[in-house]
């Protein structure tokens, strides 16, 4: 960007007093010029628009209705560089008093009760002065409006009169507006035609202009400034737009470029996973892009399992970035487990392009994991530690040898913070990060600012309630409006919700092919492309049968199953029926039990596994682990004796008891499983894992036919939904209609079966079952009132809790800040109001649930300690603030509770944790954490006895 050269200027007395930051207030030393803040912001904006993709640009050009895309850009910068005008008045310049002196000897003094935000001022001042300058009044008031929202929140303009009031001051506003104009070769510029500013013009230029400003403000205060911007903005400019560059360079903020120029094809591009054959789901997608369109896309694949949705994804994320210029990708899954297990993937998978350029020089990608646990993901700190001593980030921005994949792939410490996290190139992590772009938090916009332009991939969409699809309804609709693209991937989708997906699109729905399919809509079309995704694929026939629900009698029948050798895994719907089946096996197989934590392939014993989400995050960790290796592919890798052994170590006889954990997070394979009723997407997921693998095929033990046992199928589930406390778990609606779906079926065929069965149970116009008893039928009607009433609820609450449309939120009043809401689950098991007693009040975030508070036991023995045995003191009031590695070893052993005596007690008696510079308080990995004090691994809260059992994990007993 080289404006054009600008007539000198001579400076009045008073824009050379007015100060912007100051090192010292009081002493008011090292201080900066407002004039030199605005033109060290735009130069900001200006060098990340530079290393942004060719189109990022052109957008711009499209906001501002300018077909100049330099000329847009340096009106972009100029604008980003206005955003603290506001500072220029009489409230801000009173805030140090020795720097406010020279102020008022030559303007004005005026006493102001009121303290506007200088932001709130920037609009108020802004808008006049645009319009003096020829702009159209709607967009100048917008344009004001974005860029005075930097400090995180849109708000209406004041009417309070902090604006610097007087002749005097408004000179001095107008001056520092000629002069920032002058500094971009834009004082005599027409100004832009644009009649409207839209939605997303509105994101571009306030999450530019945050940016910006962050980066901005990290200038240091170098003694006393330098007069150059009051005589010549425009060489002021050059320099700071230098001092830019290396900042950027710094945090890691490189040029915005295709990963793979000229994507190989596919066999070729993922020849680093053994044994890899394109699948028709991916050759189909990437027949379906290969063609010169730059329109961004919405991409929806209906799939089961096995079919390559992943590699699809990531490939057509190639194929995209080179058509539509879009600069990076962000993966968002349900849970941070599945975040986890993606990000290793990505990684890998980015290593690989970013190395293998043929005709291109390899390039460093920075790569995010984004989601509240993050810190605890072992391979993710190491990344970070690794970029962070790399000369204090400042990495080469290629390897060093074209075949050296180490270095490629980086984890800059800037882009870990939690609102910078999605402005980094290349992301993993939960869709609530995500979805805090439509929510009203602060900073939403810098969120979207970071994808806009970008591939969002939406993993397991089938995974959330209504409630949170409405937020990502919005997501996609501010998507397009933004000019990203969205792969939407599902093992299937109800009717109605791939309808209102391709609405959200713009797009008119289209009847849907049969299952398995992939649909294309490009921004622009009137109607998607949609095909049958061809196999062959593999199909297996599950044998359905019915059990009997009682905990006991599971117990017995999973001891039986694995008598005859092989593995079994159950699946059950609450914690606390996964606690009490693994008890009562315990108490069967008595000194047959051997518990697989301890590890053996004793032939004599049957090994016991028990794994759910109320362990400490350590433990669960470990016992994750545990299921992978014995029940993933074989041979397995892992630690032992602090040594990698790979060996195959799949159990003859073995039972797995699990909860909602085990249904999509985990590719493990089970010779035989039984499960809790549950809704047909669920269970469906569940019977996935029967036989998933087929190099165990000959080693089944007496379950080489792959059969399902579904307790409560046997007869009419309402009783049992009461009884066993599913009714609080799922809707009732869902599990009667799931339950006549498959009662008289003998086999399942999959993938065949699943999109008949899903549609059949979750169309709300599916009729009142006939060959139900009269009762029945009434139970039913009122249950589906009940499912249509909660999805009404769950809709209106998902409308209200986004910011609106693009097209229409900037004409809507502001709301208060959220604050950040977000509900993302550390796991996948259900909240449940009766295991854990929670309040029905839900929660306005990403996701509506149960209240729900983070833990950490600790066992006083004397002191206070993470450990029974009294090795590692709590700090609970000690701990120093940057004292990382101690608080992620205080937070491995934390957990998200939502038992409501739990709640209760810590809301009505916080304990002290220290003060805001010391111990948990004072850290942001544990100020929210609460301990939970336990004498002899046990304690009493209200009514419940709380125990941390090294097998049962957490335990809560009702004492009456």
């Amino acid at each position: 960007m080289t404006p054009p050269l600008e007539p000198p200027h001579s400076p009045s007395a008073a824009v050379q007093v007015l100060w912007a930051k100051s090192g010292q207030k009081s002493e008011g030393e090292g201080w900066l010029p407002v004039l030199h803040h605005l033109l060290d912001v735009g130069a900001c904006a200006a060098a990340i628009l530079e290393r942004e993709p060719a189109s990022t640009r052109d957008l711009l050009a499209s906001d501002l209705g300018v077909p100049d895309t330099d000329l847009a850009v340096r009106w972009t910068c100029a604008l980003a560089a206005l955003h603290d005008l506001g500072k220029a008045s009489p409230a801000f310049q009173h805030k140090a008093e020795v720097l406010a002196a020279r102020v008022w000897q030559v303007l004005p003094w005026q006493n102001h009760t009121e303290n506007t935000p200088h932001g709130l001022v920037t609009q108020k001042l802004l808008l006049p002065l645009l319009e003096a300058r020829g702009w159209d009044s709607g967009v100048a008031r917008r344009a004001a409006q974005a860029i005075g929202c930097h400090h995180g929140q849109r708000e209406t303009t004041p009417r309070a009169p902090d604006r610097g009031a007087g002749s005097e001051w408004h000179a001095v506003q107008d001056e520092l507006v000629t002069l920032v104009l002058t500094a971009f070769g834009l004082h005599d510029a027409p100004a832009p035609p644009a009649t409207t500013l839209t939605g997303g013009a509105f994101m571009h230029l306030a999450g530019l202009t945050s940016f910006a400003d962050w980066v901005g403000s990290s200038f240091p205060l170098d003694g006393e400034p330098t007069p150059l911007p009051f005589t010549d903005p425009a060489a002021y400019l050059s320099q700071a737009t230098a001092r830019a560059r290396a900042a950027l360079d710094r945090i890691g903020w490189t040029v915005r470029e295709p990963l793979a120029p000229n994507p190989a094809p596919i066999d070729e591009t993922f020849d680093f996973i053994p044994h890899f054959n394109a699948r028709p789901l991916q050759t189909l997608l990437a027949d379906l892009l290969n063609t010169p369109d730059a329109r961004p896309a919405l991409i929806l694949v209906e799939a089961p399992m096995g079919e390559g949705k992943t590699e699809a994804a990531l490939y057509a994320h190639l194929q995209l970035q080179n058509a539509a210029g879009h600069r990076g990708l962000y993966i968002a899954l349900p849970t941070q487990a599945t975040g986890n297990a993606m990000y290793g993937r990505l990684r890998t998978f980015l290593g690989h392009q970013a190395a293998r350029r043929p005709g291109q020089i390899p390039v460093t990608v920075d790569l995010q994991l984004l989601h509240g646990g993050s810190a605890l993901n072992d391979t993710y700190q190491n990344d970070l530690a690794r970029t962070r001593s790399a000369q204090q980030q400042t990495l080469p921005l290629t390897p060093n040898t074209a075949g050296d994949t180490a270095d490629t792939v980086r984890a800059g410490e800037w882009f870990s913070h939690r609102k910078r996290a999605l402005l980094s190139e290349y992301g993993v992590g939960t869709v609530d990060q995500a979805l805090l772009g439509v929510l009203n938090v602060n900073h939403q916009f810098v969120r979207l600012w970071g994808l806009g332009n970008r591939v969002v991939v939406l993993d397991e969409v089938h995974a959330y309630d209504t409630y949170t699809t409405q937020l990502i309804h919005a997501l996609v609709r501010w998507m397009h409006a933004l000019n990203s693209s969205v792969i939407i991937m599902s093992a299937t989708l109800p009717a109605q919700t791939r309808q209102d997906l391709l609405n959200a699109w713009n797009v008119m729905p289209d009847p849907a092919p049969a299952y398995p399919r992939l649909t294309v809509a490009r921004t622009g079309d009137p109607a998607p492309t949609s095909r049958h995704i061809p196999g062959p694929r593999r199909t297996q026939t599950v044998t359905l049968r019915a059990t009997d629900p009682d905990p006991a009698a599971l117990a017995t029948q999973a001891v039986t199953l694995a008598e005859a050798g092989g593995t079994v895994t159950v699946i059950v719907n609450t914690v606390q029926r996964a606690q009490d089946i693994f008890k009562a096996i315990r108490e069967q197989l008595g000194p047959r039990f051997q518990s697989m934590c301890k590890g053996s392939k004793h032939p004599e014993k049957i090994g016991v596994h028990l794994y759910h989400a109320r362990y400490p995050a350590d433990d669960r960790a470990e016992r994750e682990e545990r299921v992978l290796r014995y029940l993933g592919k074989q041979p397995a890798t892992y630690l032992r004796n602090g040594a990698l052994h790979t060996t195959d170590v799949r159990p003859e006889r073995f039972i797995l008891i699990a909860t909602q954990v085990a249904e999509q997070s985990l590719d493990f394979d089970t010779d035989v499983m039984i499960t809790d009723l549950a809704p047909i997407d669920l269970l469906l997921q569940r019977a996935g894992r029967l036989h998933r693998h087929e190099g165990n095929t000959g080693r089944r033990g007496g379950h080489e036919t792959p059969t399902l046992y579904v307790a409560g199928l046997h007869d009419w589930p309402e009783d049992a939904l009461s009884e066993h406390h599913w009714k609080y778990v799922y809707a009732p609606a869902l599990m009667y209609r799931t339950w006549y779906a498959i009662q008289n079926r003998a086999h399942l065929t999959l993938p065949d079966d699943l999109d008949s069965l899903v549609q059949r149970v979750y169309d709300p116009s599916t009729p009142i079952l006939e060959c139900l008893d009269e009762q029945q039928q009434a139970t039913l009607r009122k249950a589906d009132h009940h499912l249509k009433q909660q999805r009404l609820n769950q809709t209106s609450l998902g409308g209200q809790a986004h910011i609106g449309q693009p097209d229409t939120f900037i004409d809507s009043s502001p709301q208060p800040s959220l604050g950040e809401p977000d509900g993302e689950p550390a796991h996948d098991d259900t909240n449940t109001a009766t295991d854990d007693l929670a309040a029905e009040t839900p929660h306005f975030g990403t996701r509506l649930g149960d209240e729900s508070l983070r833990i950490v036991p600790i066992h006083r023995n004397g002191a206070d300690f993470l450990d029974p045995r009294g090795q590692t003191a709590a700090q609970i009031t000690t701990l120093l603030k940057n004292d990382w590695e101690a608080a992620r070893a205080i937070y491995r052993r934390s957990l998200q509770v939502s038992r409501h005596d739990l709640i209760r007690h810590y809301r009505d008696h916080p304990t002290r944790r220290g003060t805001e510079h010391i111990g948990w308080a004072a850290h942001p990995l544990l100020r929210d954490a609460e301990p939970l004090i336990l004498t002899a691994n046990q304690t009493v809260v209200g009514r419940t006895r709380v125990t941390l059992d090294a097998e049962l994990g957490l335990t809560y007993e009702r004492i009456e």
